[in-house]
């Protein structure tokens, strides 16, 4: 099965009941949204690329929600079946399409982010991933998920309304079996979307019933603004796995590294501390 996660036992009285009052992911959700300052990130990614031309904004992003979900590992947890799990590994989803147009087929794709990952090497697996699923001679068997989403699409709208009814009970009581559920976004630590490509801010995007994945972040456009570089990040999570503190504190890290991003060359498991000054500054100016 694919559920890849262990039973947490450290539940609170408060979660139980709040899988009891809100037992769907979608019912649960927690929309948050900043402007982050990326001035020292995009200096940062320019000069990489100097040296390295497949190092791109999106890989930045990627490394840094894995140094995120690495430092707060609650972020990493889901609910199934009123029961809380935590996933026993790291991975990044989202979806590349074929080809760059309109009406290319788009294909899942669920990174797993290694402990001793850098940015170099996220960048590497990312393009290796993007070749693959681009490459036609590849598309017919790209990964099991995508094939297997795209034959049950095709079935007739009764049988396929009761099949993805049956699917999901199979995968609320016991987990999907690998060939649906290895490649599939939805059964990922976090699922991300780059919407600064569509020149969009970060948005609201709602999560999914199916599958193990508590979070999706959206990152929007880098605009210049008053000579910074300013982007709009929009993240959804599931306030069932953890309280809105433990989120607020990894949203505040998430800044500190877009600020300091000399962390993207360091393994992605490696501990980081943000300093106190910078943690006061913040309470003042609320």
């Amino acid at each position: 099965m694919a559920r890849k996660g262990h039973k947490v036992k450290d539940v609170t009285g408060m979660q139980n009941i709040m899988f009891d009052l809100k037992p769907n992911r979608c019912e649960a959700e927690v929309y948050m949204n900043a402007d982050i300052d990326v001035t020292e990130f995009v200096k940062y990614i320019k000069e990489l690329k100097k040296k390295n031309e497949d190092i791109t904004f999106f890989h930045g992003f990627v490394h840094i929600l894995g140094k995120i979900i690495y430092k707060y590992p609650k972020l990493n947890r889901f609910v199934q079946n009123r029961t809380l799990y935590e996933h026993d590994d790291v991975s990044i989803a989202f979806v590349a399409k074929a080809e760059f147009n309109d009406t290319s087929e788009e294909f899942m794709t669920c990174l797993p982010i290694g402990k001793d990952d850098t940015i170099i090497d996220i960048s590497k697996n990312i393009k290796a991933r993007v070749d693959k699923i681009r490459d036609k001679k590849s598309n017919a068997n790209t990964d099991g998920a995508n094939n297997v989403v795209d034959k049950i699409g095709h079935i007739w709208r009764p049988i396929r309304s009761s099949l993805v009814g049956i699917l999901k009970w199979v995968d609320c009581k016991f987990g999907l079996p690998g060939s649906i559920a290895d490649e599939n976004i939805y059964y990922s630590s976090i699922i991300v979307s780059n919407l600064g490509t569509f020149r969009t801010p970060g948005i609201y995007h709602n999560l999914a019933n199916l599958g193990t994945s508590s979070g999706l972040a959206t990152f929007g456009e880098i605009t210049e603004v008053d000579g910074k570089y300013m982007m709009n990040l929009g993240i959804t999570l599931d306030e069932r796995i953890e309280d809105g503190f433990y989120f607020c504190r990894a949203l505040k890290a998430i800044e500190y590294l877009f600020a300091n991003p000399e962390f993207l060359m360091e393994p992605a498991a490696k501990p980081f501390e943000i300093p106190d000054n910078i943690i006061k500054k913040n309470k003042k100016k609320k």
